[in-house]
């Protein structure tokens, strides 16, 4: 099972259950994509969730974010594009055009992980993780 894309079904869920707030599982990858879900704006923020007497956190507490005019998540939907089975990668110059600006693209790049836009603008390509509406 890839853990990523359970991640993105976790948070999925929580939407549709209208929690304010969901618990993954823990990974350094993970850390990443949300950092870059915060620095776009798409949640709200998120922290490890440490245990005593273990060397590394047991999980991840995300805070998703909400409009205020009528209480809808500002993620509509994500979608996991690169998968164990089929990894896929775009040059710098291909990335507008994954999803015509409709949905914001997180690309793994050489530099970190990060949003299509600012992968575009320092000229990196990478795998793409995936596609947030």
């Amino acid at each position: 099972m890839d853990p990523i894309a359970n991640t993105f079904a976790q948070i999925k869920n929580a939407i549709n259950a209208s929690h304010k707030e969901v618990t993954v599982s823990y990974s350094k990858m993970k850390l990443a994509i949300l950092a870059a879900f915060k620095k776009q704006g798409l949640i709200e923020s998120y922290e490890e969730v440490k245990v005593e007497d273990q060397k590394y956190p047991a999980g991840i507490k995300i805070v998703l974010k909400f409009k205020e005019s009528n209480k809808e998540s500002v993620i509509r939907n994500i979608k996991r594009v690169s998968r164990p089975g089929r990894r896929v990668y775009v040059t710098a110059t291909k990335i507008q055009s994954l999803k015509r600006g409709r949905a914001e693209v997180i690309i793994s790049t050489s530099s970190g992980v990060m949003a299509g836009a600012e992968a575009q603008k320092k000229g990196l390509g990478g795998e793409v993780i995936c596609e947030v509406e």
